[in-house]
């Protein structure tokens, strides 16, 4: 077995969701830690949060891998005031470095959207960037919320007629509702998102797409195993001793 360096895993992870596929205002890549750390196990989660890193250090990892970055704007200052300087500060204590894979792993073939298209059970899949659409076996929008709350364990708030067939659904996980136009032109009827602006729930309906608020959470987390499992994957194949586990927390801080 080779001995793997927290620069490798980087590498591993640019290749499963490359990072010139980041938004230009994103913040992904290595945000905290060595290079040249050696490491042997590695938790990926959604966010950074105070329970995580208790996870974190209870698995001995020495690195943690996440969807949301943290130091999404520049900070002035790293001090115990506030709650992303505490927990910075507590993984630079505890030796832990942190890789962020964000808008990038929204947009790769195989990430978030790609997930999440196909979790809700459509097919000829379409888009790129971060949105995707995809045709379903025809079903009211009632049926159809009905079936997205059942998948994403989530309460939908919905916008539109519950009795109008879909044929076709575009998504953009997390906070992309502005990206329903995008996806009406490769033939959606219905956009499913995290989060939903009222000012553009009414314009989408106006235009006669109808619109799913599934949840920020709701719609992101399910990429963690499949992210996990591709993480793990690559490491075997290149023979390095490294464990890759999937957080158990979710997003609320527990502390």
């Amino acid at each position: 077995m080779s001995t793997c360096l927290v620069e490798d895993v980087v590498s591993l992870v640019d290749e499963i969701a490359p990072f010139n596929l980041a938004e230009e205002w994103d913040n992904v890549g290595l945000l905290l830690g060595y290079r040249k750390m050696e490491v042997r196990r590695i938790l990926v989660a959604l966010d950074i949060t105070n329970a995580v890193v208790e996870e974190a250090e209870t698995l001995g990892c020495q690195l943690i891998v996440t969807h949301h970055p943290f130091m999404f704007k520049p900070i002035r200052r790293l001090t115990d005031d506030t709650r992303e300087g505490r927990l910075i500060l507590r993984l630079a204590a505890s030796g832990i470095a942190h890789v962020a894979a964000h808008t990038n792993l929204d947009a790769a073939q195989g990430g978030v959207n790609d997930t999440l298209i196909r979790t809700i059970g459509a097919g000829n899949i379409r888009g790129e960037g971060c949105f995707r659409v995809g045709d379903i076996v025809p079903a009211t929008f009632g049926q159809l919320c009905k079936y997205v709350s059942q998948k994403l364990d989530a309460q939908v708030r919905t916008y539109g007629d519950p009795g109008r067939v879909v044929h076709s659904v575009g998504c953009c996980s997390g906070s992309g509702s502005e990206l329903y136009r995008e996806a009406m032109k490769l033939g959606a009827d219905c956009f499913m998102t995290g989060e939903v602006r009222h000012n553009i729930a009414l314009d989408a309906l106006s235009e006669g797409c109808l619109m799913i608020e599934a949840g920020h959470y709701e719609t992101e987390r399910i990429i963690c195993p499949i992210f996990s499992e591709a993480l793990q994957k690559r490491l075997n194949e290149l023979q390095f001793n490294v464990s890759v586990s999937c957080s158990v927390q979710n997003l609320a801080e527990r502390r």
